[in-house]
């Protein structure tokens, strides 16, 4: 009893035991990635041995199709044999027909004829007996084994279902793993680069803005849609589209306050009073990711670009001969100067894409 108040006492004294630390997000992705896969491999060799028993059962079935008929027709056969014999029989009780006795025993003896006919007709006549309850017992199998095999086709259209649902998990944990391993991979830095690919999906732009509450459309299209015009014409200039994103929502206050098209103050100076028009959103999009992407690459060449120069931000070789080609290759660079005079232009850009990776991840 002391000795275990003493133990009571020493676990009040060090105080409630601390949870364990949670894994880093990289480790995490990669164990649901691993669950992911081996879900998916349970489900792929159970649809494989699904797949095997069906076809079993289908030779199974295609053999009992095949000998039901040839054990009905050698009943039959044996059938008429009986009937022969017995005829045979009542003919030669009916005509007193009498024998020649050779000996005893003698086959040509009429009682040992007919003793022995009427043996063969017994015999004949339970072997077509059993081969009556053989081919019911088959016909019978034969029914379960198609039974069997209307539950391995439902089966099998369900594992196939399931199948895809595995595979869309796959898929999800490997881009989660990859996000993370971007994410992490900047965070190491410090630094956040220009050029890249987005470690968001639109679906995780879109969620995030939703859920600040913010509009529902934009310039005439959904949220969803503009957020795939960022990843889509991010991925075709290079540039990650999903800070871009965060970036237009620094300049047009949540979307709340845009030109024609414009997300990113294309244009705009502290002493203008209008900015740059573009036709449709997608046109915004690409001239703003393809200007970052001049900012962000000293090399960049119009050729490089996966869509002709914006014609209505640049002109005819503008790209190319951009005075400030190369200037900042990093977010941190932004501001002060380069695309807006605020020097804290980039830590707000990067606070916001801060909270869409902390919902996206």
């Amino acid at each position: 009893m002391a000795a275990t108040l003493a133990v009571v006492i020493v676990a009040a004294a060090l105080g409630p035991s601390r949870p364990a630390a949670a894994r880093d997000p990289i480790t995490e992705a990669r164990a649901q990635l691993d669950q992911a896969r081996s879900a998916a491999l349970e489900a792929a060799q159970q649809y494989d041995s699904t797949v095997a028993e069906r076809q079993q059962t289908e030779a199974q079935i295609a053999s009992l199709t095949e000998t039901i008929p040839l054990l009905r027709a050698r009943e039959a056969q044996l059938r008429v044999v009986v009937s022969e014999r017995a005829a045979a029989l009542y003919r030669n009780s009916d005509s007193g027909t009498t024998f020649q006795v050779s000996g005893e025993g003698d086959p040509t003896d009429g009682a040992r004829r007919t003793e022995l006919t009427e043996a063969a007709t017994e015999y004949d006549v339970d072997t077509a007996r059993q081969l009556r309850e053989t081919t019911e017992q088959l016909a019978q199998a034969e029914v379960e084994m198609r039974f069997r095999k209307t539950q391995l086709d439902e089966l099998l259209v369900r594992l196939e279902r399931e199948q895809l649902d595995f595979d869309a998990k796959v898929a999800t944990a490997e881009k989660a793993l990859w996000r993370a391993e971007v994410v992490g991979a900047m965070r190491a830095r410090g630094t956040t680069t220009i050029m890249g690919a987005s470690a968001l999906a639109p679906e995780d732009i879109a969620g995030w803005f939703r859920a600040t509450g913010g509009r529902t459309t934009v310039a005439g299209i959904s949220i969803e849609e503009l957020a795939a015009i960022y990843v889509e014409e991010g991925a075709a200039a290079g540039v990650r589209g999903d800070v871009a994103f965060a970036q237009s929502i620094v300049e047009t206050g949540s979307f709340n306050a845009i030109g024609p098209n414009n997300f990113a103050g294309l244009g705009a100076c502290d002493s203008c009073s209008d900015m740059t028009h573009f036709p449709t959103p997608r046109d915004g999009v690409r001239a703003q990711v393809q200007h970052l992407r001049n900012y962000a690459d000293p090399n960049s060449r119009s050729d490089g670009l996966g869509h002709p120069p914006s014609p209505f931000w640049y002109g005819p070789g503008d790209f190319d001969s951009f005075f400030a080609k190369g200037w900042c290759s990093t977010w941190e660079e932004m501001g002060a100067g380069n695309w807006a005079t605020d020097p804290g232009y980039a830590p707000k850009v990067l606070a916001v894409y801060d909270r869409m990776l902390e919902y996206g991840t």
